[in-house]
């Protein structure tokens, strides 16, 4: 009991002495010297204000939602030369970009009060400094000492964190914060300009939703820090009032899109999609309660809305990558930036953290790198799909015994060609003595034969250019680029027989085989593939009536 006693003399002792202006680098909190009048009816004038008896006030100046407008007293002393005579006069600062209406009453020599009116139900162009925040001119009679008096009436969560600057220390923290705002803004801009030229080139419909959620992310950041109010909409009232709540609403549709594309919820997490459905029902509610002027419903739903998103997000995201899906784990680090600089902003806010610049815009510079990581995780995902579908692709052309192109895959390699103009000779290659292994040895068998002529053929072929395919059970097609003459394909012909009549080895013991070889020259003998094959079937048929075991070319003359 004694010790309760002595902390409230001690506070009581702290309320009531004013705050000493001195011109600090990071300002004066006004902290510990605030006291406090609720005004239910918020009609009270000042003279009426000034004949009642405040509360002080022992921690920071938050009421959340409530309709009572709030007065709140400063005693400030300002000792003799505090500033030099040119340096101009002291500002009250009230950092927080979203209120509707603030008052600030300040005596001048005669005793009376000056009152200077600003919030966002004001014309921005009526501040009397042109700034993202609130910043009011202190401009005291002389040294003593003075009461000053903050009315402040909002439809949002009202809270007044309360600043005081010497005009030096205010000039030099505008600088400094102007560099991280404009880093923290170029680093989106950035991406989101780099991506939607990746949009425009490879007309893939994902960059454009990124572009949209990056595009939203931007607006927030400019709207949480009143630069949406100072450059995009300075003289519209309405929108300058309901942006609280609209702004957010477009970022949580356009978020929720984008993480139902990239994660795909639809296929691997459908219960997260619908509630991600859900969602963005709700945001369409949010616009909704804002046009039908529920404002102060709709933007105490932004704050349960975007809490539940948050939530949703980050389960869905480690559901997704659970199941395997890599490019889940930059979206899931992405969601932790946004979120530490939140706590670091709050704990600054609660003095367990130092009050620096970086970590006053640590929210927004949490919200670059989530933009960032959003980027890399999304260029992780096209560079997977593309391997997806280039291994698609490759199954698709590919002899899934030997490893060889299919007629699918030399089709494709023809056309490639063709496109080039290049000569190209076309042998077609039938295996002799090959059905009596699959007969009496069995199909493993005859497939150990049929893995080993690929690798013959492989070996024979140059690595760039040529190509080797297998377009029937025992058919292998040989593409030989830059070739024009039927005797340079005849060499490479007769090697391959010589290989060929090698003895292979199977789980059945060795056997032997040998081949019948047609070719056909492109583009002499023809460019489409269906004619070449025709004429080198042609030539290999030949081959087989006179004896096997040889190549013929039916074109300009034959050979062996």
């Amino acid at each position: 009991m004694i010790l309760l006693t002595l902390t409230i003399f001690r506070l009581s002792d702290a309320l009531s002495a004013p705050l000493v202006l001195e011109d600090r680098p990071q300002g004066q909190r006004a902290e510990g010297y605030l006291s406090v009048l609720r005004d239910p009816s918020g009609r009270l004038d000042f003279d009426q204000v000034r004949e009642r008896s405040f509360t002080p006030l022992a921690g920071q100046a938050g009421f959340g939602f409530t309709h009572d407008a709030i007065w709140l007293k400063l005693d400030v002393h300002e000792n003799t030369g505090a500033l030099e005579p040119d340096d101009g006069h002291w500002w009250l600062e009230v950092a927080l970009p979203s209120l509707d209406d603030l008052r600030l009453y300040v005596p001048d020599a005669d005793g009376h009060y000056r009152m200077t009116r600003v919030g966002d139900h004001q014309p921005f162009a009526e501040r009397p400094l042109a700034h993202r925040l609130f910043i009011f001119p202190l401009a005291l009679p002389g040294p003593g000492t003075y009461s000053l008096y903050l009315r402040v009436a909002t439809g949002d969560s009202l809270a007044v964190p309360v600043r005081l600057w010497g005009p030096q220390s205010l000039r030099e923290r505008m600088a400094h914060e102007n560099l991280w705002l404009g880093i923290s803004y170029g680093l989106i801009l950035g991406m989101l300009i780099y991506n939607a030229f990746l949009w425009i080139a490879l007309r893939d419909s994902l960059y454009g939703i990124y572009v949209l959620a990056c595009l939203t992310s931007l607006v927030v950041i400019l709207e949480l820090n009143g630069h949406a109010y100072q450059y995009l909409w300075p003289t519209n009232l309405w929108l300058a009032d309901y942006q609280h709540a609209l702004i957010p609403a477009l970022h949580f549709i356009a978020l929720s899109w984008w993480v139902r594309r990239f994660l795909d919820t639809p296929r691997k997490a459908p219960v997260f999609d619908l509630a991600l459905r859900g969602i963005t029902l709700a945001a369409l509610g949010m616009i909704a309660l804002s046009i039908a002027d529920q404002y102060a419903i709709g933007n105490q739903l932004a704050f349960w809305v975007g809490t539940t998103m948050t939530l949703l997000i980050f389960v869905a995201t480690l559901r997704v990558l659970w199941r395997g899906y890599r490019p889940a784990r930059l979206f899931l680090l992405a969601q932790f930036a946004p979120l530490v600089g939140a706590l670091l902003t709050l704990a600054r806010a609660l003095g367990l953290a130092p009050d620096t610049l970086w970590i006053e815009h640590a929210f927004q510079m949490g919200v670059s790198l989530e933009v960032m990581l959003f980027s890399l995780a999304l260029a992780q995902r096209i560079e997977l799909l593309r391997q997806e579908k280039q291994q698609a692709q490759q199954r698709a052309e590919t002899d899934p015994l030997t490893g060889l192109f299919n007629r699918e895959g030399l089709s494709r390699r023809v056309s490639d060609l063709c496109d080039r103009r290049a000569p190209y000779a076309l042998m077609v290659v039938d295996l002799d003595r090959f059905k009596p292994v699959n007969d009496q040895l069995g199909h493993e068998a005859g497939d150990a034969v049929l893995i080993a002529v690929a690798e013959r053929m492989r070996a024979l072929v140059r690595a760039e250019g040529d190509s080797v395919a297998r377009i029937g059970g025992d058919e292998f097609v040989l593409i030989l680029r830059g070739m024009t003459h039927e005797t340079d394909a005849g060499v490479v012909a007769a090697k391959l027989l010589e290989s060929l009549a090698t003895a292979i080895p199977t789980p059945a013991g060795e056997v032997r085989i040998g081949a019948s070889i047609g070719i056909a020259l492109s583009p002499a003998d023809g460019q489409q593939l269906a004619r070449l094959l025709q004429v080198a079937d042609q030539a290999m048929y030949r081959a087989k009536q006179d004896g096997r075991n040889r190549w013929h070319y039916d074109g300009h003359r034959n050979g062996y």
